[in-house]
């Protein structure tokens, strides 16, 4: 989201109110009060002393007492839906029509902002923490199924449902996953309003066809990426949202939805993977160590400026190269796990892949955080002119940001309780899994010494680069 961090600082000096921004719209950095490499092993021992006290006193519940039961439950009223996906088609038409005939000046354009923050950022928070909305409103399912509605009697629905491949399972999701972390990171002119909103037809139709070609609900399982993605996210939350003769809502409780008898298939193992990598490169992205590297590779060949194409690889292999490193630990990980007991490498992957949704939560909320707070407050202005005509539909147009609002030092106590929490969320994940799969309570427990190696690891990596834009060298 290095972007929308860029908007945010160039809005900031136009408004001449900070001569410095980085991390994600912060234009700040924080001394911190110990060394960062004692944040780091505070962290790390934390995540181990969670492991520990599970270890010691968690008992496994027997039985069909599982701990992802539901605490209530009730019916969605059909107007509610109705209302929710109006807006949301409204949103989407908005996005498009001011992409493309509204001002091209990204600082002066609903598009980018919206995309980019609003909903891209905000809807996966509210996935997360609140439930997975997007299953009510998605605007293309939306359309498509009106669409449907509203065909002649004659005609036996708009999809030629054909037989979706087995092994094609979420793998177009994958594909598109990391087209757009690509457009969202590397591409040149990814901030321009007309591009956004031509990548945002090209997907809409590329989305009618699957629901044309294989039916919608078939399609939202495997190849609209952003049900994928907000659907993992929305397992973390309290709040299920279920299609079952209309809509239901269950609530239960946190990060119980991650708890799972049957096994994740190998495509939905690679999409977390992608997810949680992505938002890893991202951060490395921004720490002088990743600048440091492109500057010493493109030095002999006259910099950044004679080599724009070189520039642009860097980061495209480095988002490649990323996710593989960490797909590589993982499976590391789970075949020494498998020589615990007699279950497959392919098995342990897709039950313990759930285990890592916590983190990519924790560190989505500890990057991200600041990008919503603060660039998200030009929502408010840009919903009065979206075209950047100069209108003033609801006399915000004024409004002025509030760059309080967080500041360095609030955003790096969030990002270690963010990352310190999601890890240990995860190690609890981990430990009722390995119950689940191995039974007896010594081999589930040593199933989990690897993982919590990762962990860990992961753990202290991820506060490192993390600290980064925000934390004084000196402090380092």
């Amino acid at each position: 989201m290095r972007w929308a961090a860029r908007l945010a600082a160039a809005l900031f000096a136009c408004a001449a109110l900070a001569d410095e921004a980085s991390a994600h719209a912060l234009a700040q950095r924080y001394d911190l009060p110990l060394p960062l490499g004692f944040f780091l092993m505070a962290a790390g021992a934390a995540v181990a002393l969670s492991f520990a006290i599970l270890a010691l006193f968690w008992r496994h519940q027997s039985g069909h007492q599982r701990p992802d039961r539901t605490i209530a439950e009730g019916r969605i009223p059909f107007a509610i839906i109705v209302i929710g996906q109006i807006l949301a088609v409204g949103a989407l038409a908005l996005i498009v029509g001011a992409g493309l005939f509204g001002n091209q000046n990204t600082f002066k354009n609903i598009v980018p902002v919206a995309v980019w923050v609003i909903w891209w950022v905000g809807l996966s928070f509210v996935s997360a923490f609140v439930g997975n909305l997007w299953a009510l409103i998605n605007p293309w399912s939306a359309i498509f199924g009106f669409v449907e509605w509203m065909a002649p009697p004659w005609v036996n629905g708009l999809s030629l449902r054909l037989a979706y491949p087995k092994w094609l399972g979420a793998w177009p999701a994958c594909a598109l996953f990391l087209l757009l972390a690509w457009l969202e990171l590397v591409a040149p002119a990814r901030d321009v309003p007309r591009n956004i909103a031509i990548a945002t037809v090209a997907y809409s139709i590329f989305t009618w066809i699957g629901f044309g070609v294989f039916g919608r609900d078939v399609w939202l399982k495997g190849g609209e990426v952003f049900s994928v993605l907000f659907g993992l996210f929305g397992r973390f939350a309290p709040i299920l949202f279920v299609r079952n003769d209309g809509w239901h809502w269950r609530l239960r409780f946190f990060a119980t939805g991650l708890l799972t008898l049957k096994p994740l298939v190998p495509s939905l193992i690679a999409f977390t993977l992608l997810m949680l990598g992505t938002v890893t490169v991202d951060g490395l992205m921004e720490t002088p160590l990743w600048a440091a590297v492109v500057e010493h590779l493109l030095a002999g060949r006259g910099g950044i400026d004679a080599n724009p194409v070189a520039f642009i690889l860097l980061p495209s292999a480095l988002l490649v190269v990323g996710p593989l490193l960490l797909a590589g630990l993982y499976l590391a990980v789970v075949a020494t796990m498998a020589m615990i007991g007699q279950v497959s490498i392919r098995a342990l992957a897709g039950m313990f892949i759930l285990s890592l949704v916590p983190i990519a939560i924790g560190y989505h909320l500890a990057h991200y955080f600041s990008l919503l707070a603060i660039a998200g407050q030009f929502i408010i202005p840009l919903a009065s002119d979206p075209f950047g005509y100069g209108w003033d539909l609801f006399a915000t147009t004024l409004y002025r940001i509030d760059i309080g609002i967080v500041d360095a030092r609030f955003i790096w106590y969030l990002a270690v309780i963010a990352i310190v929490t999601g890890h240990i969320v995860a190690v609890w994940i981990g430990h009722v899994t390995a119950y689940t799969i191995f039974r007896d309570a010594g081999a589930a427990r040593r199933s989990q010494y690897p993982m919590l190696v990762l962990m860990v690891g992961y753990t202290m990596l991820s506060l490192w680069i993390l600290a980064q834009p925000i934390v004084e060298p000196a402090a380092k």
